[in-house]
């Protein structure tokens, strides 16, 4: 038998915070990848992977803390993917709402493909997949924005 999905209530206030997160996290990473002037010796690119991994989740919990009320709190993170894929926004059909949330869902998860690495890993991630995890990120961050207001 699979764990119960731990979900947290929220509010819209809620959603405004984790929204100003995730932009904040979100900006830092593209920052810190784009100073050329950061000394060689450190792997900032990594550091930057690891930040727009908390800016995806930020971006997630706002949406879904706005659109839902609630947000994962297990503790995988892919069982945000799963909520996230249910939030309905924008214009157009059903349809078109259901395959922006899968979007996003993917977005989230692939980002997530990183998570480990970037937050524990001793492998350092290198340029293209740092370009991918911000995509994703910003994507997310995206969004919220446009939704969490």
């Amino acid at each position: 038998m699979s764990a119960p999905l731990r979900r947290r209530r929220c509010t819209g206030e809620d959603a405004r915070a984790r929204r100003r997160q995730a932009v904040a996290y979100l900006e830092t990473a593209k920052l810190v990848t784009s100073d050329g002037s950061l000394p060689a010796e450190y792997d900032y690119n990594h550091v930057a992977a690891g930040v727009a991994v908390l800016a995806a989740i930020a971006a997630s919990d706002a949406l879904c803390c706005r659109l839902l009320g609630e947000r994962s709190r297990g503790q995988d993170h892919r069982d945000a993917v799963d909520l996230l894929t249910t939030v309905r926004f924008g214009d157009g059909t059903p349809a078109v709402q259901a395959k922006r949330a899968r979007d996003l869902g993917t977005a989230l998860a692939t980002v997530l493909d990183f998570k480990d690495e970037a937050h524990y890993g001793t492998t350092l991630l290198g340029p293209a997949q740092v370009r991918r995890l911000i995509k994703g990120a910003d994507k997310l961050v995206s969004a919220a924005v446009a939704v969490v207001r």
